[in-house]
């Protein structure tokens, strides 16, 4: 009987061969599909940075540049095909081009972004949408979409999941960084594209928007490092919200008890010059080495000290005195009890008593009491009188000045208002036949009377005789008398009478019948 050897059949070697070659294919396999894997992450990662990049261009540009951007180079400087300045630019030079002739290398991925705002200051929302071109390999020489690597690279880029990974690992050169708010990727499984969405909206952020359209919901607390370190800088206002107030000073806050929007609760110093828009209302003494200004009301119930001016758009109000190396301006009331000159105390101004001016030069002066000067009162405009007197009215004191209701000046002359001069007016007192018993007004007048030509006289007719006499006050102040018959001719009489008085006039020609005249008198 033959004796077997022993060894492995042909069979046997043919099945372990296979099985052998089947393994190394599934392992070759697996471990190609975890490199694809691997890079689609490290493009996510590519596609997280430029989407951070186009949050922080959306947050500080306060009009940023709307429609459709293709690659990246519009976040570029202008050095390597941007438009932004040097140290402006958003992503770096070696940042794929990411357009259609350059794309992403792994993918072939182009972008495509496309900026829009919509709503109004200052709630305007802007959104840049960027779209890729499908995800796609070759794959035995043919150009195939890969929605499976789409939706690793936008999960990377949203999870930030690749954040440790070595940045050489990646062909373009790029590492994660923390992810920032209000952006999202979505890949599309059927277009192989992923959509990535930048917004920025003012009331999501959790940071401080450089556009300031986002509101704080917590306190901003800095360490106790350096002062130099812990400054606010450029800023144009701090404006508090709206019904609360704003306090400044010690972390205890002292309350305000005048309702202020505004508390300083520690001591402030101010090096340059101070302007008040409104009231100015300092509860004690106010020291001020430079000027003081204010638009409105300057009060303060003790003193108010500068080395330079004084200055208010509407009253400066004391309750003790206020001294200023220079002038002292108000647009409305300066309300103290007196007022002195810094050069000459002798020289004072008190409203409510007598004042001592070197010199006094208004426009108007309103004054109920007396004003007392040894020099002259000069006036370049008019000077108007208010009291308003009646001439040939008796007055107290010689000297005043008045004038008459019609505005003519009057001066107190020997105890009567006078306007001085020959004015007045013509009175017709009328005809008379005999004798006339008149009188003046309030004013003195010139009397004139003519004729006195009687009728009747001896055997002539008379016509050349006339015969006028004046009483005043019992006193002849005029007479005139023609007996003579020769040429015809006619009396006149002229004299002066007081204001207010009595005069009597006669006619009784020589031998005739009582003569007619007529009167007037020109009232002064």
């Amino acid at each position: 009987m033959r004796k077997r050897q022993g060894g492995f059949t042909l069979v046997e070697l043919l099945l372990v061969t296979g099985l052998s070659s089947l393994i190394v294919a599934l392992s070759l396999s697996a471990k190609e599909a975890d490199l694809e894997q691997a890079q689609a992450a490290q493009v996510g990662a590519v596609l997280f940075q430029y989407e951070n990049a186009v949050r922080t261009y959306l947050s500080q540009q306060a009009t940023p540049s709307l429609g459709t951007k293709d690659g990246s180079a519009w976040l570029k400087n202008a050095t390597c095909g941007g438009t932004l300045a040097v140290g402006k630019e958003y992503l770096p030079c070696d940042f794929p081009a990411a357009t259609a002739s350059d794309p992403i290398r792994f993918g072939r991925l182009s972008l495509s972004t496309l900026v829009q705002s919509t709503g109004t200051s200052p709630n305007v929302k802007t959104t840049a949408t960027t779209t890729t071109s499908a995800f796609s390999l070759y794959e035995k020489g043919v150009l195939t979409r890969r929605s499976d690597l789409a939706g690793i690279s936008a999960l990377a880029a949203a999870s930030a999941i690749n954040a440790n990974r070595s940045a050489s690992a990646s062909e373009e050169g790029t590492s994660l960084v923390n992810a920032v708010t209000q952006v999202s990727y979505k890949a599309d499984p059927l277009s192989s594209t992923i959509v990535m969405v930048a917004r920025a909206a003012p009331n999501n952020d959790v940071w401080i928007r450089t556009d300031g359209a986002n509101a704080m919901r917590a306190n901003l607390n800095f360490d106790a490092s350096a002062a130099s370190a812990r400054e606010i800088q450029g800023v144009s206002r701090i404006q508090n919200i709206a019904a609360s107030v704003l306090m400044l000073g010690t972390s205890s806050g002292a309350a305000s008890i005048y309702g202020a929007n505004v508390v300083v609760d520690g001591n402030a110093e101010i090096i340059g010059s101070t302007r008040v828009r409104n009231t100015l209302t300092v509860d004690n003494g106010a020291a001020i080495t430079g000027s003081l200004t204010a638009s409105d009301q300057v009060v303060a119930n003790n003193n108010v000290a500068a080395l330079a001016s004084v200055g208010a758009g509407q009253s400066v109000i004391a309750g003790n005195s206020v001294q200023a190396g220079g002038s002292v301006t108000a647009g409305g009331a300066l309300v103290s009890q007196i007022f002195y000159d810094a050069n000459n105390t002798g020289f004072y101004l008190d409203p409510a008593g007598t004042s001592n001016l070197n010199s006094l030069s208004t426009q108007n002066i309103n004054n109920s009491q007396t004003i007392a000067t040894t020099g002259r009162l000069n006036t370049n405009e008019y000077f108007q009188l208010g009291a308003v007197e009646s001439e040939g009215a008796n007055c107290y004191q010689n000297g005043l000045v008045a004038q008459s209701a019609t505005g003519v000046a009057l001066s107190c002359t020997a105890g009567v208002w006078s306007s001085g001069g020959i004015k007045g007016q013509y009175v017709d007192y009328g005809s008379y036949t005999g004798s006339a018993l008149l009188a003046t007004g309030p004013k003195a007048a010139l009397i004139q009377v003519v004729g006195g030509k009687g009728t009747s006289c001896d055997v002539w007719d008379g016509i050349n005789r006339y015969q006028l006499t004046a009483v005043v006050q019992g006193m002849i102040v005029g007479n005139i008398a023609n007996a003579n018959n020769l040429w015809a001719k006619i009396g006149y009489l002229a004299f002066m009478v007081p204001a207010n008085t009595q005069f009597y006039l006669s006619s009784a020609p020589y031998a005739c019948n009582p003569g007619t005249f007529s009167v007037k008198a020109f009232n002064l």
